[in-house]
């Protein structure tokens, strides 16, 4: 079962949370806690997800009970009975530890799933990775260029090894993002050429026989979630850094990024690649 968070919810409001936060993360337009009218009267809903699809939006309800028991029938009935009068298209019923007989019977042959956590996180986690890698590519920008195979931006307009040495090591100190972020391309996964996903905590035996640092946290990530969240933030603090000491960005505005993509670098001066 691959799962995108490796803690489980502590408490209710954790779990409503975490559920909704998935859902968002997926592209969807959530809101948490919120009262739905009806034709007699009203309903307070844990988690609503919308989600426009050509045009056509489809309503997501989530239920979560954080309960150490089995969700009995009788709350599959209730919930039956919210679906059909708020119009929903899909309403889950998220449970800690499962549900009694009855109620995977009074689900059955209806548009309601009952699922525990982990199952939930299965269901949506190829539309969960797919969306989380788009966004985080979106937000590093160029990050990835410097750690391609056709070597660092800038390097050749170096002019004496005092600059040369700065930029090695801030290379140097980013250099497990680069590596890492390479295993969750968008545009290898797009093209289906993406390899399958690194299992966690990531094998980081390769970077250490190197001798390049990892930090602590991200060796010890044990979720999707976890993982991408960390190294998004180090290729972001990276980026800024890397532009620090790249001739061609140093000194210039954020949207001065694309001369990192324009400008020729000569394989002779492309200095230290991956290999």
């Amino acid at each position: 079962m691959t799962l995108i968070a490796s803690t489980l919810p502590q408490g209710w409001q954790d779990l409503e949370e975490s559920v909704a936060a998935i859902l968002q993360e997926c592209g969807m337009t959530v809101q948490h806690q919120v009262r739905l009218p009806l034709p007699r009267g009203h309903y307070d809903v844990d988690v609503l997800a919308e989600e426009t699809v050509e045009g056509i939006t489809h309503r997501i309800l989530c239920e979560c009970k954080n309960w150490r028991t089995n969700v009995p029938q009788e709350k599959v009935h209730a919930f039956r009975t919210i679906m059909l009068e708020t119009g929903a298209n899909r309403g889950y019923i998220i449970s800690r530890t499962g549900f009694q007989a009855g109620a995977i019977e009074a689900a059955h042959a209806t548009n309601i799933e009952l699922v525990t956590y982990a199952q939930f996180q299965e269901l949506y986690f190829a539309k969960w990775i797919a969306r989380r890698c788009r966004a985080i590519e979106d937000a590093i920008g160029n990050f990835n260029v410097y750690y391609e195979p056709l070597g660092r931006p800038g390097y050749h307009l170096l002019q004496n090894d005092e600059e040369r040495a700065a930029y090695d090591a801030v290379w140097d100190h980013y250099c497990f993002a680069g590596i890492m972020l390479m295993h969750f391309s968008p545009y290898l996964r797009v093209l289906g050429q993406a390899p399958p996903l690194p299992p966690l905590p990531f094998d980081v035996s390769e970077l250490d026989a190197r001798g390049l640092p990892v930090p602590d946290e991200v060796r010890a990530a044990r979720g999707y979630r976890e993982l991408l969240q960390l190294l998004e933030h180090y290729a972001g603090v990276g980026l800024a850094e890397l532009r620090a000491v790249n001739p061609l960005t140093r000194g210039q505005p954020a949207d001065a990024i694309v001369e990192e993509l324009d400008a020729p670098m000569p394989p002779s001066d492309s200095g230290r690649g991956l290999s």
